[in-house]
């Protein structure tokens, strides 16, 4: 590791990234338990454990030094993605023009398009009130013994955008405070927060149970969320959303939280099996477009 800090100290001449990562973040980034590093001098690579799964960043002088060094510095770190780490690699890509010019690399790495995220903020906690739940509806901490049902609530309400049973593990460990909504006694959605650092929170996951859709109880879910925050001097929260779930965008944006950024997220399973399988079904297919038709 001190070649490779040694490495990093040194001024970074790196302008084509994944995600903007201010110079002092990427050396605390890189010093990360867990973390693997690769790199050249015409660029690096970087493979951390992030909420429970594998998230890779990199950073290139340039496209044509990207082409030459991602593939070498993938395969570098390839080994050490195993199905007893994480549940998937993600890969952020924001502020990016032109995204055809990645698709190759990550296609011949097998990273496949997931879903695109949105961080939502609210400047204003200070406005906040605290939220009127109708008769039979109650807000209340969470204890050990919820944590089963709360897991179940965030599998079945994301569905295909779930995050993988080790991020919700994850989420819960670095939570400072995990309230429920309960309606007629049994538990409905609930809500994780993050610590308050500098005035600001983080919403870190919230959640209804699907047999309780359209009843309202995501925006007090998500109100009992920002109170608490404010009641412990947050000023203002953030909040990560995925656009396509238009209901949990409208939620929010009720509530007060506006556009901060946006990316790309994509993702690489860490089944080998079952990525020697895609590549099957691509190769096929590609045979049957070309010569699949008499005409």
């Amino acid at each position: 590791m001190n070649e490779s800090r040694r490495l990093i100290e040194s001024a970074s001449p790196w302008t084509l990234r994944n995600a903007p990562v201010r110079p002092r973040d990427w050396r605390a980034l890189v010093e990360t338990p867990g973390a693997f590093y690769a790199q050249d001098d015409g660029g690096e690579m970087l493979l951390i454990p992030d909420q429970g799964q594998l998230r890779l960043h990199w950073a290139y002088a340039n496209i044509e030094e990207m082409r030459a060094l991602f593939p070498k510095h993938f395969a570098q770190l390839r080994k050490e993605i195993t199905a007893d780490r994480a549940d998937y690699v993600v890969m952020d890509l924001i502020n990016v023009v032109n995204r055809d010019w990645f698709d190759p690399l990550l296609r011949d790495a097998d990273f496949a398009l997931f879903a695109e995220w949105m961080d939502m903020a609210n400047p204003a906690l200070e406005a906040v009130t605290v939220p009127e739940f109708p008769e039979g509806v109650s807000m209340r901490r969470a204890g050990d013994d919820d944590i089963d049902r709360l897991r179940e609530i965030w599998l079945e309400a994301y569905g295909e955008k779930a995050d993988g049973e080790r991020t919700f593990d994850a989420l819960v460990e670095s939570a400072a405070w995990a309230g429920v909504l309960e309606a007629n006694g049994e538990i409905a959605g609930f809500a994780l927060n993050s610590e308050v650092e500098r005035a600001e929170g983080r919403v870190l996951t919230a959640a209804v149970a699907p047999e309780h859709w359209g009843n309202g109880y995501g925006k007090l879910v998500l109100a009992a969320a920002l109170y608490q925050l404010a009641s412990k001097e947050a000023t203002s929260a953030v909040l990560r959303v995925r656009p396509d779930i238009t209901h949990a965008l409208r939620v929010a944006s009720s509530l007060g939280f506006r556009h901060l950024r946006s990316g790309i997220e994509f993702r690489r399973s860490v089944d080998e099996t079952a990525i020697a399988a895609a590549r099957e079904t691509r190769r096929v297919g590609g045979v049957k477009a070309r010569f699949g038709d008499w005409r």
